[in-house]
């Protein structure tokens, strides 16, 4: 029997347009579903729909009764519980047990205590609490927290830990259905691949939104399609959803161009047969000058034949035009010019936050046209360091030089200097190698000429590179460019920064996106303190 059904489910906001239509497909136990698609499709909305946040326009969301569900919060509670704590509450009865043994651990102390302390330890490790405190530590530990901070208190965690905390405390859950959506977030690359291993063993079924194409292909057994209000369901893993989404695609513009060059073949008849129907009902030079009826007729009959010929085309079902896009063929960097041979050079560099040493004695020289790929866990200095390399934060020591002729421009500085009153084209320029750029990195046509306020913040970043692509800079310094990108937006990028022959510097924890643009790059390895 299904964990829930989803019937010819519709959404819209506000009695619009339906974002989505027709949405049919089950969740059976076992289940590893994706739900893929670009920016804006619904993929957020579908799954707030499955959990009953939402309520459907149209159709029905079946679920099974009981059913438990597990769901990693965005918001915590800013109560003064610890980090363990918190997510130790995802086993319900279970931490009430442990709540009551630890307030009487607390009462040995008192000098007329008569609690049986021992009887209570003894029922909590036959429930089995002994070995779920151990199942929290290895969920806290792959998600990258250290013994140290397990007792840290929810209210003190940043916004970026809090998502890990929700996430930690879902997967701790005895769940029949988890829904996670955009779990890789605030991961670095050693805890995307513990949770990759994680979601593949767990028994339950899952659901999930990911633009981690490397997550997508180790998780997913079937993958839900969600693109222009469409939703299609696909058997099968992701690359094999490639595959038969590639065919599918070959398939449609088949039938357009066959359905174009039949509609062409047929209007060309039908026009050669008007053409005849005017020549013939002229009456043949010497003959009387009163008009033939015998020729106005035969006239008549070939034009007949001409509108049963456009009447046909009317009557066969149109094939609509394949969606279509932007074309990276026409991409060029002209405007980039040529800088020194060696564009950074980087000496006994120091730099600390307080009593934490982020690195130290740091040093490397980056030649033109080189890829340099900045690795290290969460918190290590990544940023900071393209900080330091852009001159908005000062190194305790060392020193940092820029090379001849060097222009450099920074992704993640840009978007909170735009004015949002302003369009996309009035930042990137009118030209056709902005459009072309806008166009590449999927940014919709409709979207060009709305002011950035009302863009999501994926929709900013990708005017902020095209920005950035089109200035002529030679040296790009690029954090987490990818961040809430649809995946074919994500290609698209890797594709235009193969093309470019300036300068990258890279932090990401997108490993795909890291395989697919750095080739033979070089590594900078980045570990707290050193």
């Amino acid at each position: 029997m299904s964990l829930l059904r989803v019937s010819s489910v519709s959404f819209s906001y506000s009695g619009g347009e339906p974002l989505f239509a027709d949405a049919s497909f089950s969740i059976n136990p076992g289940d590893r579903i994706a739900i893929v698609g670009p920016n804006g499709a619904g993929k957020s909305t579908l799954l707030r729909l499955l959990i009953g946040e939402l309520a459907p326009a149209g159709g029905e969301i079946v679920r099974r009764n009981p059913l438990r569900l597990a769901v990693a919060d965005q918001e915590l509670s800013r109560g003064p519980s610890t980090l363990f704590d918190f997510v130790f509450d995802a086993y319900g009865p279970l931490a009430v047990v442990r709540a009551e043994m630890r307030a009487l651990e607390a009462r040995l102390a008192e000098p007329e205590c008569a609690c049986d302390y021992a009887g209570s330890v003894h029922d909590y490790e036959e429930a089995g609490g002994f070995a779920a405190e151990a199942a929290v530590a290895r969920i806290l530990g792959g998600l990258g927290w250290t013994e140290e901070e397990f007792g840290r208190e929810v209210r003190t965690l940043s916004g970026g830990e809090q998502t890990r905390a929700g996430l930690a405390r879902a997967l701790a859950a005895d769940a029949d259905l988890l829904i996670l959506d955009e779990p890789t977030n605030h991961l670095d690359i050693r805890a995307r691949e513990w949770l990759e291993g994680h979601l593949r063993k767990r028994q339950g079924a899952t659901a999930l939104t990911s633009h981690d194409r490397r997550l997508l292909g180790e998780f997913a057994t079937r993958v839900v399609e969600m693109e222009r209000g469409r939703v299609r369901v696909f058997e099968g893993g992701y690359e094999e959803y490639r595959r038969a989404r590639g065919l599918l695609d070959r398939q449609a513009w088949d039938a357009y161009h066959s359905f174009e060059r039949r509609k062409a073949a047929v209007e060309q008849a039908a026009e050669r047969r008007q053409n005849l129907a005017k020549k013939v009902a002229s009456t043949p030079e010497g003959s009387a000058g009163v008009r033939n009826p015998f020729y106005a007729a035969k006239s008549a009959r070939v034009a007949r034949t001409a509108r049963i010929l456009k009447e046909r085309v009317g009557e066969e079902s149109k094939v609509e035009k394949p969606w279509e896009e932007q074309a990276i063929d026409g991409l060029t960097f002209e405007g980039v010019e040529r800088s020194g041979d060696v564009v950074l050079s980087v000496r006994a560099l120091t730099k600390a936050h307080g009593p934490r040493v982020l690195f130290a004695g740091l040093e490397f020289d980056l030649k033109r046209g080189e890829r340099l790929v900045v690795r290290g866990g969460n918190g290590t200095g990544k940023s900071t360091l393209l900080r330091l390399i852009q001159g908005l934060e000062t190194p305790d020591a060392g020193t940092i030089r820029l090379g001849a002729k060097v222009r450099m421009a920074c992704v993640e500085q840009l978007p909170r200097d735009f004015d949002l009153e302003r369009t996309a084209l009035e930042i990137c320029g009118t030209g056709t190698s902005a459009r072309t750029l806008l166009g590449c990195l999927k940014l919709r046509a409709e979207r060009w000429n709305r002011p950035l306020g009302e863009l999501s913040g994926g929709e900013r970043t990708k005017v902020a590179l095209a920005h950035v692509l089109n200035s002529g800079a030679n040296l790009l310094l690029l954090d987490e460019p990818t961040n809430h990108w649809e995946i074919e937006a994500q290609e698209a990028l890797e594709e235009a920064l193969r093309r470019y022959p300036g300068t990258l510097v890279l932090a990401s924890h997108d490993r795909a996106f890291l395989e697919g643009v750095a080739g033979e790059a070089r590594e900078l390895v980045i570990r707290s303190g050193g």
